[in-house]
């Protein structure tokens, strides 16, 4: 007759009793299981309401709305609950161990590699590791992973450039050799060595020569089949047909390894940073899938306005828009996959994931990047992401829909078997009800959320007042409740004069109508029948439910996203511009005409003159009275817009790296140096070494992406140094592992170097005239660069300071049968100027600079002028962020010293590093024909008080002075409005973090590291 009071929570859907606990992890006994009763989401497109579900082993067998029988199936009641696919992790190394350096000294870098067998020989090229070989399970992540929907993982140890295959595994409870399901699903790249000590590569350009170098090998080594063997290539070529992914830690760097992609034919795909909304029109035409990161940007604590100020423009408008990313990038056609990497905890991603959803991503797009797109990028598509019959067993089941609200994880199944989350509470009972007893009638109230019910009885109690007679008050009661299931335990405590004493009433939820039935224990020990109905629901406090918002979308990305980018992407056809009445320097045989005028149009000069002309249609006129117009400065000698390592220092020659491949098209230097009027550039390589890296010749498109900036079919050009810097005598104790350690070293590096490269080019002639089939050479990225010097395709600009080293790299040019084409800094070169002309070297130099290092010691503001004067080329360049902005007022000290005259200290920053360059036929003068990189000046150029109010790069105009100002005031307001935002994050209590200034750090010629180039700009 007595009944069970408190009613246990039983886990599996009310059939715990069918269910054995193992672990933790809850098996069937039964091979074939039925869920019924459920919101089903079979796919993104396909939702069945109060479905069943049937599996069978590790198969589903059927799914549907109307299944009449289940045959001996174990049934399980799912009313209420959310069944979705498991979602596919791309981006983990769960169960593996983290990768450690070798055994050496981790303080003093190393030339050869640690590692010791017949592998590669840079120990950052590791393609022989395997991630199934170190795969452990691990309870702890697999639980987390778990908690975020996660049924299976593409695990791989992320060390090095070519860091090996990743596994495919379920992350279920079966035994490891079930749990590993594809050993070799995919092979891992990226641009950073990981541990390695060895010295090369030290810089982002010298990780992608290498890993060019890598598959050159890869492909020699595949069709020559040489006398050797090297396991690391053999597994390298061994996965070449397996899906491929790059880590990138940048926007930009997807499309630096698409290039690599395209030129190996590699089915390459991306791992992102988090910022490719930035970039999402040049991302948009690769096709290439981006697993993507959800961990967004913490709100910086902006209470003290003094470090609010300090912030970045960029940094704030990529926390406002970073979670709009995967929303963007799906908007743009770009298929993507939602990671977990970098979150702190399974709330966090539950948590990120729905505020992208809020961002504008569509719940469907998100579970297919979960699920379908990890899929089919894997070959897995007819085995996982949706839940269709024949298809392994592997879903998740919620409490609710979780792209709708907050939910919990019940369980994972992957592969048939269960993995018990949490406990679930099927209902949600909150409301007022009237609750009926005995022919007696009680107002309740129960309030809390799942998990954490409480209640209150409101009782009617008549007094005696003296005065107002009969008084009818309400006491509240508290009133304990359970819930388990659908079964409810209500226990309180009454006054009634017939009910003294603790009231224990049992009963059923009926959720669809509000309803409690069931009986109660009254206080003399009769039991009865009571009922509950709910007549309004609790809708305050913490069962609230969130009121839909409208899904935020903020698109406005400027390019670059920061201060002074640009609103709109820039034009493919640069607009016709017309410069009347001003006094043009024209660098030609006319010199400075007045009262000229000068027509660009499509990107090309078209007229330069004072005669009749015709103004183009729809052409925009500027009245240039009284002010000056130019040709762009051209800085020979530049370290601006690098992105990630100015040297790569770790061999004595690195011919094979190249400025080229790591443009950074946002540095603020490139709008700071278009208003100081420089429109072109060489970015040259640091001096680190004897023979460097390749330049890039490149003109300021601010707002454009990387490649944009490269001038086109432009001479190919290679730094070269001398003196301290490439010695190591100012590295630093530990830097004495690399060969040179002397200038006498320094020459025997160009004279080996040279030699290597004359046996490479005859080897390539004997196999090319070669009669019979014989094996080609291996193709070596370095000395393809030094052969092209030797055949005069590729120029020498060369660090240089003392003249005898001068003397002594002319000496070893004129031996081995090329010219040093440019001698730059060449501050003694006053000193050799007789011997540079008969060479046939220009010079580039700077105009004061002095004594700031031993080797200067003797150098003096006459320079310019005397080399001049021997009948050389020369130039005035920066070597400095800065100094950039300023090349005019450089140029005009030769003015001062020397008594150079105007004009030809003018062609020092605009015709003479043309010269030097190999460019002055499109750039550098004035002349119908060349390229439109023009500037207006407000005065003389060669003033301290001239300015510049526009300058045209290719016709098109990239600075304006009178829409600075405006774009100032637009960075002001977008800063306020940001920070409001920011400051209301604060105030509501979200997460934050403490701002903390980023020193800026420009690249010099001596820049060691990968350290950013790029400046903080705080407008």
């Amino acid at each position: 007759m007595h009944r069970l009071l408190v009613v246990l929570m039983c886990w599996s859907f009310q059939l715990a009793a069918q269910w054995t606990p193992q672990n933790g992890v809850a098996t069937s006994k039964a091979q074939r299981v039925a869920l019924k009763n459920a919101r089903i989401i079979v796919s993104p497109d396909k939702t069945i309401e109060r479905g069943t579900l049937i599996i069978e082993n590790d198969r589903i067998v059927e799914v549907g709305a109307f299944i009449l029988t289940t045959g001996d199936a174990v049934e399980i009641d799912c009313e209420g609950l959310t069944i979705v696919p498991a979602f596919i992790e791309m981006w983990t190394s769960v169960g593996l161990p983290k990768p450690v350096a070798g055994e050496h000294n981790y303080y003093r870098p190393q030339l050869e590699s640690a590692k010791r067998g017949a592998y590669y020989w840079n120990e950052s090229v590791h393609p022989e590791v395997h991630a199934a070989q170190q795969y452990a399970s691990d309870s702890k992540a697999i639980n987390d992973l778990h908690k975020m929907g996660f049924g299976f993982a593409l695990t791989h140890v992320e060390d090095g450039i070519v860091q090996g295959t990743g596994a495919f595994v379920s992350l279920s409870s079966n035994h490891i050799h079930q749990q590993l399901i594809q050993p070799k699903a995919a092979q891992f790249f990226s641009f950073d060595k990981g541990v390695s000590n060895q010295t090369y590569p030290s810089s982002q350009m010298g990780s992608i020569a290498l890993l060019k170098q890598v598959f050159h090998d890869a492909n020699w080594y595949a069709t020559s089949k040489p006398n050797e063997r090297n396991l690391s290539l053999d597994e390298l070529n061994a996965n070449r047909q397996l899906p491929s992914f790059m880590h990138t830690n940048e926007k930009w760097e997807i499309l630096r390894a698409e290039k690599i992609a395209k030129e190996f034919n590699l089915n390459m795909h991306f791992i992102g940073s988090g910022n490719e909304y930035a970039a999402a029109a040049s991302l948009r035409s690769l096709n290439k899938t981006i697993v993507l990161p959800i961990h967004f940007p913490e709100a910086f604590d902006v209470n003290d306005p003094y470090v609010a100020r300090q912030i970045p423009l960029s940094d704030l408008k990529h926390w406002e828009l970073a979670p709009s990313n995967p929303a963007i990038l799906h908007d743009n056609g770009i298929p993507i996959c939602i990671s977990t990497h970098g979150q702190k905890n399974p709330a966090a991603f539950w948590s990120n994931l729905r505020k992208a959803i809020e961002h504008g991503l569509d719940s469907k797009a998100a579970l297919t990047s979960l699920t379908i797109e990890p899929a089919r990028l894997l070959g897995l598509e007819k085995e996982l992401g949706t839940l269709e019959k024949g298809k392994l067993a592997s879903f998740t089941i919620y409490s609710s829909d979780p792209f709708e609200k907050e939910t919990k994880v019940l369980s994972v199944w992957t592969l048939g078997q269960e993995q018990v989350i949490e406990l679930p509470e099927l209902v949600d009972i909150s409301g007022k009800y009237n609750l009926f007893i005995e022919n007696k009638k009680f107002p309740i109230e129960i309030t809390g959320k799942p998990g954490s019910w409480s209640g209150t009885i409101y009782q009617e109690r008549v007094q005696q007042d003296p005065k107002k007679g009969s008084v009818t008050d309400t006491v509240k009661i508290k009133m304990n409740v359970q819930l388990a299931g659908s079964d409810v335990v209500l226990q309180f405590n009454l006054n009634e004069l017939d009910w003294k004493g603790s009231l224990n009433l049992h009963a059923k939820h009926t959720a669809k109508f509000g309803v409690f039935e069931g009986d109660a224990l009254l206080p003399d020990g009769r039991w009865v029948n009571w009922s509950a109905i709910k007549n309004d629901r609790i809708n305050s406090g913490e069962n609230k439910e969130k009121q839909p918002t409208e899904k935020q979308h903020n698109k406005v990305a400027w390019h670059p996203n920061g201060a002074f980018g640009c609103e709109n992407e820039p034009s493919s056809k640069p607009s016709t511009v017309v410069f009347e009445n001003a006094t043009v320097w024209t660098n030609e045989q006319e010199g400075v005409l007045n009262d000229a005028t000068v027509i660009a149009t499509n990107g090309k000069i078209t007229y330069v003159g004072k005669g009749n002309h015709t103004i183009p249609p729809n052409a925009k006129v500027i009245n240039a009275k009284g002010k000056h117009l130019t040709t762009g400065i051209i800085d020979e000698h530049s370290h601006i817009a690098i992105y990630r390592g100015v040297n790569e220092g770790g061999q004595s020659i690195s011919a094979e790296v190249n400025i080229g491949d790591v443009l950074y098209p946002e540095d603020i230097n490139i709008y700071r140096q278009l208003a100081g009027g420089v429109t072109s550039a060489q970015l040259l390589h640091g001096s680190a070494n004897p023979i460097g890296g390749q330049s890039a010749l490149i003109k300021l498109k601010w707002g454009h992406e990387p490649d944009d900036l490269l001038i086109k079919d432009a001479p190919k050009f290679i730094k070269c140094a001398l003196g301290e810097n490439v010695k190591q005598s100012n590295w630093g104790d530990f830097n004495t592992v690399r060969f040179p350690q002397t200038r006498m070293g320094v020459e025997q590096v160009f004279y080996d170097g040279f030699n290597r490269a004359r046996s490479y080019m005859k080897e390539w002639d004997n196999y090319r005239n070669a009669t019979t089939t014989v094996v080609p050479p291996r193709k070596d990225l370095e000395l393809e660069v030094l052969a092209e010097i030797l055949r005069s395709e590729r120029f020498i600009t060369c660090h240089s300071y003392v003249q005898s080293e001068i003397n002594m790299l002319m000496h070893v040019a004129d031996s081995m049968g090329f010219k040093i084409n440019t001698f730059t800094h060449i501050l003694e070169g006053y000193k050799v100027a007789d011997k540079m002309r008969r060479h046939g070297a220009g010079g580039s130099t700077f105009s004061d600079w002095w004594a700031y290092k031993f080797e200067v010691n003797d150098a003096i503001p006459y320079n310019a002028q005397l080399m001049a004067d021997q009948g050389i080329t020369v130039s005035i360049n920066s070597d400095d962020a800065e100094m950039g902005r300023r090349l005019n007022q450089e140029a005009a000290k030769s003015v001062k010293y020397g008594g150079m005259s105007e004009q030809e200290a003018w062609k020092m920053v605009t015709l003479n590093p043309a010269k030097l360059l190999h460019l002055d036929n499109r750039l550098g003068s004035m002349k119908a024909g060349k390229d439109a990189d023009i500037v207006l000046w407000s005065d003389n150029p060669l003033s301290v008080m001239a300015k510049v109010e526009m300058t045209l790069v290719d016709g098109e105009i990239l600075y304006d002075r009178s829409k600075d100002e405006q774009l100032n005031k637009r960075n002001q307001e977008e800063r306020a409005r940001i920070l409001s935002l920011m400051l209301a994050s604060n105030e509501s209590g979200e997460e934050t973090k403490a701002f903390v200034k980023r020193k800026p750090r420009r690249f010099h010629c001596d820049t060691l590291g990968e350290d950013g180039s790029t400046e903080e700009n705080t407008h």
